[in-house]
């Protein structure tokens, strides 16, 4: 039987980070696609095109970096917590702030789990337990 694969759209301006979430994922067993948008406004695109497009299914999760280019991350948390169709979909932030006033504000919009980028390799890899965590209660949500 083949493992579901899930769509995660990933907004992350670092291409350290992105490379650092990869190695998270892929040492967990689950089969993914991502998606990165390297600023908000990208991001902000990848929204609008999947609710603009009912063949589009919403991501499985949104791994979201607050400090990002054009539009920060809490803009984007918002602007998914008010979609029409992704607005259920889980958003974890990884990010490295470790701010309250960060961390307020996006348990205020929403945010599913605050996840603070760790300084060490295998701290960064819990991400992919995390993650797996979040998807393991989700509904499939890549058409086939």
């Amino acid at each position: 039987m083949a493992k579901t694969e899930y769509r995660i759209l990933v907004a992350e301006d670092n291409e350290a980070d992105v490379y650092l979430i990869e190695e998270a994922l892929r040492q967990h067993a689950f089969v993914y696609r991502l998606e990165v948008a390297e600023d908000g406004e990208e991001m902000l695109k990848m929204i609008v095109a999947i609710e603009q497009d009912p063949s589009q299914s919403c991501p499985a999760l949104f791994l979201l970096d607050l400090n990002l280019p054009k539009h920060s991350g809490h803009e984007i948390l918002a602007r998914i917590r008010k979609s029409p169709r992704c607005a259920s979909v889980p958003v974890i932030v990884v990010t490295s702030s470790d701010s309250p006033l960060d961390r307020a504000r996006a348990r205020e919009l929403g945010a599913s789990y605050y996840f603070r980028k760790p300084a060490s390799l295998v701290g960064f890899i819990s991400l992919g337990r995390i993650v797996g965590e979040f998807l393991e209660k989700q509904p499939d949500r890549l058409p086939g």
